[in-house]
């Protein structure tokens, strides 16, 4: 049994289901890939990405010989494509779980001694 769905425990519970062990793995957030994949560096690079096409259309297109008038953003939906982004990055997570036989409870776990 593996506690945690970050990156440490998925890839040591993929690791582990390839070399024939029965594996488990859980994950109390809801979702594998970590606090660096759900709130940490991926969310932050998605909107980072963002921030610096809107920079480089508002002060280096011109230099290009584009001209953009009226530019604009919507952050509704730079939060939408963040939110894609990180949820395809767990649904990839899933897969390989789901291709290496992984199993997979979504709670709260804790290794007990006796």
């Amino acid at each position: 049994a593996f506690i945690g769905g970050g990156p440490g425990g998925y890839v040591a519970a993929i690791k582990a289901a390839q070399l024939g062990l029965k594996t488990v793995c859980v994950e109390k957030r809801g979702t594998l890939g970590g606090t660096c994949l759900n709130v940490g560096c991926i969310p932050s690079k998605a909107l980072l990405n963002a921030s610096h096409k809107y920079h480089e259309a508002a002060h280096d297109f011109a230099k290009l010989g584009i001209k953009i008038e009226g530019l604009s953003y919507d952050f509704d939906a730079m939060m939408a494509k963040k939110t894609s982004v990180v949820g395809d990055f767990c649904k990839g997570i899933e897969g390989l779980f789901k291709k290496n036989k992984v199993d997979y409870i979504k709670g709260h776990a804790a290794f007990v001694n006796d």
